[in-house]
Formats: C-alpha cells, structure tokens, sequence
C-alpha cells in the first residue's frame, strides 16, 4: 500500500505520514501566526477567492465541492462497482477536485522543483564528469559502493520532507532512482557508470519521476478512500496497480519528444516550462486532451 492519508482537500496541510518522519512536529503552531486573526478581524466580511496564475499562489474557489465528487468517484471505483471507465473517472475527477490541470500543476511545487534539481544533476554531471559534480555536492565517493552514493544523491536533490508534499516529491525521486539502483546491478559498474554518454538517462529519469510523483500525490491524497472501499488488501493493491499503470501511459504519452534536456537552471524561466509540462500530464489526465 502507499502513504495515503486521510485527505482533506487541497491546500489542506495533513500530517506528515510515519515513513517520512524526520524528527519535527508538523503539529506544532509557530509562537507567532500571522494568520491568526483577531476577534475583530473575524467579525469583517470574508472577500470571494480570487483566480491568480502566480505559482505561489493556488485559486481555492473550484475545489471544495469538487473534491468530494473526487472522493466520491475514487471510492465507487475503489468498491469494484464503476464499470469499465471507473479508473478513467477517477483521476480525471481527482483533477478536477484539484482546480483542474492548471491549478493542480500550478500546486505542485516541491514536484516542480525536485524535477529541476534532477535535470541540474544530470546536466552537470554531463558537462564535468560525476566525480566533479560529487565534489560539488559534497559527497564522497572513494571506497564507497554505488548504491551508498546513490543515497546521497537523493538525499542532495530531494525535499526535505518538512511538508506533505515534500514527502510525496521525495518518495517519488526515491522510487525513481531504482531505475539507476538496477542498473548497477545488473551491469555490476562502480559509480562511474554514471559518467557514460548516455543522454537519454536524464530524459528517461524526469519522465519517470513526473509520473511517479502525480501517481504518489494522487495516492496520498486519495489512498484512504481505496483502502476503505476496497473488499480486501489485496483488492487495494490491485486498484494502486491499476492507477500506476494508467497514469504512467498516460504521461509517457504526452512527454514523448517534449523538450525534457532543458530542465535546468540554465535555461531561462525554467519553472514555467516545467509547470507547463505538469499541466500537459494533468490536462490529458483530466481527459482535456
């Protein structure tokens, strides 16, 4: 099963699950809330949300009665009563209870940004050599085993997970580096494996880490109505199969031949073509394209 949660909607901020427990207490309130409004201040008239296409800022004002079709859907289809669009629905309705493709790529920012942090990885290691870009990043190499570097890597480029979504964007890269954690074992190569000339590893690592992270997010969010509705675990573990597959087809699909070699920070307003790339995988999710 996955990291599911009891989600409340979007833009909520639920507990960190335990598999990302690092130590802090996302239930502690800070001394000081600016957010915290006094009796006074309550009293005035709420303004109506605004639609914004800032990155940091999400629109609320379509999801809150979306989203319950969204758990609703996910639930029928979880009980095995859905038919043949079931999945179809689900995630197409789990993008809709987001605000819709644009706001659901718009919100996905620690995915945005560990998508990033790949591509700078790659692209240096493309351009000085792995043992450089190590250096860089301040992780030794000599007498250590691949795989021990390898989670150091991780550890350089991902989240810390001090918010939900952070967690959800590391397990993606975790889960996307087993593609790199196989490779050294089957062809038995020291971390230098990863100096080869092969231009296609970084295009192949950021599609498979945009469709793990939507396919993560989703379960996240969603993954409680699954394991309620579900006959049985292993009835939920086959639904979870089922919505991996649908949405890395989906999204291998729609990023073929995409400019995926410029995601770094070397090219100019490179958080506006990834979120574009985002809203693409969640446009042909929600069945807009």
């Amino acid at each position: 099963m996955g990291t599911s949660s009891m989600y409340l909607g979007p833009n909520r901020s639920p507990l960190l699950p335990p598999d990302f427990d690092n130590g802090d207490n996302p239930d502690k309130k800070p001394d000081n809330n600016p957010d915290e409004k006094s009796p006074d201040e309550q009293k005035k008239p709420i303004p109506e949300p605004q639609q914004t296409n800032s990155l940091n800022e999400v629109s609320n004002e379509p999801q809150n009665s979306k989203w319950t079709q969204a758990k609703k859907s996910m639930s029928h289809y979880a009980s095995g009563n859905a038919g043949n669009n079931g999945r179809k629905v689900a995630v197409r309705d789990y993008v809709k209870g987001h605000g819709g493709s644009s706001n659901a790529a718009r919100s996905a920012k620690s995915g945005i940004r560990t998508t990033i942090n790949i591509g700078d990885f790659f692209n240096n290691v493309s351009s000085k050599g792995i043992n450089q870009v190590l250096n860089d990043y301040q992780i030794p190499f000599e007498g250590r085993k691949p795989k021990e570097i390898l989670n150091d890597i991780v550890n350089a480029i991902a989240p810390i997970p001090n918010t939900n979504e952070d967690a959800v964007a590391r397990k993606a890269l975790i889960d996307t580096m087993s593609i790199i954690y196989e490779k050294f074992d089957d062809e038995n190569k020291d971390i230098s494996l990863l100096d080869s000339k092969d231009t296609n590893i970084a295009d192949i690592l950021i599609t498979k880490y945009i469709e793990t992270y939507i396919y993560e997010r989703l379960l996240n969010e969603l993954g409680s109505r699954i394991e309620v509705n579900s006959e049985n675990s292993l009835a939920a573990a086959k639904i979870e199969k089922e919505l991996k597959e649908y949405i890395e087809v989906k999204v291998t699909t729609i990023l073929k031949d995409k400019p995926l070699t410029l995601i770094n920070s070397q090219t100019n307003n490179v958080n506006v073509l990834v979120e574009g790339l985002y809203q693409l995988c969640y446009k042909v999710l929600e069945d807009q394209l």
